[in-house]
Formats: structure tokens, sequence, C-alpha cells
């Protein structure tokens, strides 16, 4: 869906003549978790899209498929996110015209996408987004995460946002290389579930994604069930200190 806030950063020509670039997000989408499994790479976020702090979207798909070995998922700005795709479109049709029998792995993305996010910091005209690249290219699996500045690593397991306070936590505690499909999809739906409880930003609308040397799927939209009726849910206020 293709959002207008891409008009809301585009440079705008002010009194005196200068450009002035917008600073701060407009749409934004909350919490994207990834982490390798048996077969592949697992990736999960909701489907919500933020305006401030109204939920103005329902259904914005932050995972994306980039070639043939890669999955992209994104936490952030959405029309920077779609900025991007089209970035990776570019080079994605560019390695394929060297018709070589060649294409570019999830570690090549990774490495793409932290430069162009390093490059866009440094001009002070950020692209506000956190971004989660996994993929499997010859039977390796690959993970890793880059921050609007361009701060990036790997590992077994990465989130965005609230994830990376909440559900990480969870998957240091319970994550194993060994995992089937369906214990990893268990594991992120417990991720999510807390999330939904505790981030206001995020809806109960999910798609789960994953990647093996076969390709890649993406789930259809879906909720969790969920239980409201928790003491600490019906009077979050009680025994706050300060508190109203």
């Amino acid at each position: 869906m293709e959002l207008q806030t891409l008009a809301m950063k585009d440079a705008t020509i002010v009194d005196d003549g200068t450009t002035e670039r917008t600073s701060y997000p407009y749409v934004t989408g909350t919490s994207v978790i990834g982490m390798k499994y048996k077969e592949g790479v697992i990736m999960a976020a909701d489907t919500g899209g933020s305006y401030g702090s109204t939920l103005r979207y329902k259904s914005v798909e932050r995972i994306k498929p980039i070639g043939k070995h890669s999955l992209l998922g994104a936490s952030g700005e959405i029309s920077d996110f779609q900025e991007i795709l089209r970035y990776l479109d570019e080079l994605i049709l560019y390695d394929n015209m060297w018709d070589d029998g060649n294409s570019l792995g999830p570690k090549e993305v990774h490495n793409y996408l932290t430069r162009v996010m390093y490059n866009r910091r440094n001009k002070f005209d950020p692209l506000w987004n956190s971004l989660v690249l996994g993929g499997v290219k010859n039977g390796q699996k690959y993970l890793g995460m880059v921050s609007m500045n361009g701060t990036h690593f790997e590992d077994n397991h990465v989130a965005t946002g609230f994830g990376n306070h909440l559900a990480r936590p969870i998957l240091r505690a319970e994550w194993h290389e060994d995992l089937s499909f369906e214990e990893a999809v268990k594991l992120m739906e417990k991720c999510l579930l807390v999330l939904l409880y505790r981030d206001r930003s995020a809806i109960n609308k999910f798609q789960v994604a994953k990647i093996t040397e076969e390709g890649v799927t993406i789930s259809q939209p879906y909720a969790l069930k969920t239980y409201w009726g928790f003491s600490a849910f019906q009077n979050p206020s009680k025994g706050a200190v300060g508190s109203w």
C-alpha cells in the first residue's frame, strides 16, 4: 500500500530559498522480530501504521522479499521504508542484468543497507527506520539488523523497537538452533503477544514470514488469542508511587 507520507518527507523550499528537510517521522510501524530456526529464518511484525499516537492504517505490510535469498522487515517511517524498497529494486535489477548465474545474498544486501543508512545519516537526512534482514544462501542462514544511523550487527535473533526490550529476553531464554518451524512460530507468537499487551502502537494483526532454501513464504495477516482479565490490566496504577 502506497501511503501519501512520502510527499511529507521531500525537501521543502522555505522563504529564504534554502532547503528544509523533515527531521521526524509521520506514519510509523512498530517492532519487527527475526530469528533463525532449523531450516531457515523466521520474521514477524504487525500490520499497523501509526500517525503519531493514532492508529491510522491497519494493513501495512512491513515484511518484503528481496531478490532470491533475502527477507526484509522494517519498523519506523513507512514512506522511508518504501524508498528503501525502491533502492533495493534497483539494486536487484542491476544485479540481474549481469545474467552471470550469481545473485546477491543476504550478507551483501545487509552490507548495502548499512552503507545507505550511514550515508543518509551523514547528510543529516536519515531514513527513519530500523531494519531486519534475514536470508538463506548456499545452506548458510543469515540474520542481521541495521539502525537508522547505520549501526549494524548479526545475531541468532534480533528485534527492533520495543521488541528489543521485551521480546529479546524471552528469545535469550528459550531460543535454540534446532527449533522446528512450528516451535519457532510458537515462540514468535509468545513474543508478539507480550508486545501486543505492552506496546500501545501494536495491533492484533500479524504476519509471519519464513525464508529457506526453497524460497520465501509470507502468511496472510491473522490475530492472536488474547486475555485481558489480568489484575494488573484491570487496575494498572495500583501500588504505583505518585500515580493518580
